[in-house]
C-alpha cells in the first residue's frame, strides 16, 4: 500500500506553511506465508535459544517479541495531517520545533520518497514523514534553509525490513 494512497491535499496558507495529508508508514501487503515464515523462524530461534541456555524465560521472550512482530506488522498506516513552517514540523497535534533536529535527509523509497529527521540528541527518536513526490521541490527548500541536508541511504535494519517486506 502506498503511503499516498489517498488523494494528499497540499496547500500553502498565507503563513507559508505547507500542509498535506500522508500515510506514516508503507504498508506492504503479507500474506498468510508471510505469517507461516515468521512463525517458523521464531520457533526455530527459539528452539536454539532453548539449546544454548536452557531458559525458559529467554525462550519465552523470544516466542513472545515474534508474536509482538507478527502483531504489529498486520497494523495499517493511518493518515496524518503534515505541516512545515518557518519554526518547526507538525504531525497530527504534535509539533516538532527545528531545533531538535541536526539534519535531515531524502530517502527514496521506489515510487514515493521520504524524509528522515535526525535528532540532536543521542538517543533522540528518529522522524520519517511522507509526502507526495509534485511537493519534494518546495518541501526541501523550506527545509533545506532551515536545517542541513545529509546524504544517506537505508540503513542496516531498513534494508532488512525492506527485503522481508515488513
Amino acid at each position: 500500500m502506498s503511503p499516498l494512497s489517498a488523494q494528499p491535499e497540499r496547500h500553502k496558507s498565507e503563513d507559508d506553511a505547507i500542509r498535506w495529508t500522508a500515510a506514516e508508514f508503507i504498508a506492504h501487503n503479507k500474506s498468510v506465508a508471510w505469517y507461516g515464515l515468521l512463525a517458523l523462524a521464531v520457533i526455530v530461534l527459539a528452539v536454539i535459544v532453548f539449546l544454548l541456555t536452557r531458559d525458559k524465560i529467554s525462550t519465552s521472550v523470544v516466542i513472545i517479541a515474534g508474536i509482538a512482530l507478527g502483531g504489529y506488522g498486520a497494523r495499517q498506516p493511518q493518515q496524518r495531517q503534515y505541516a512545515l513552517d518557518d519554526q518547526g514540523l507538525s504531525i497530527g497535534d504534535k509539533y516538532l520545533p527545528y531545533s531538535l533536529f541536526r539534519s535531515f535527509s531524502v530517502i527514496d523509497e521506489g515510487p514515493v520518497s521520504s524524509i528522515s529527521f535526525f535528532p540532536l540528541k543521542r538517543f533522540g527518536q528518529l522522524t520519517t514523514i511522507y509526502y507526495n513526490p509534485d511537493d519534494e521541490a518546495d518541501i526541501i527548500d523550506l527545509l533545506a534553509d532551515r536545517l542541513p541536508m545529509d546524504e544517506r541511504g537505508h540503513d542496516a535494519v531498513d534494508k532488512l525490513m525492506r527485503r522481508i517486506r515488513f
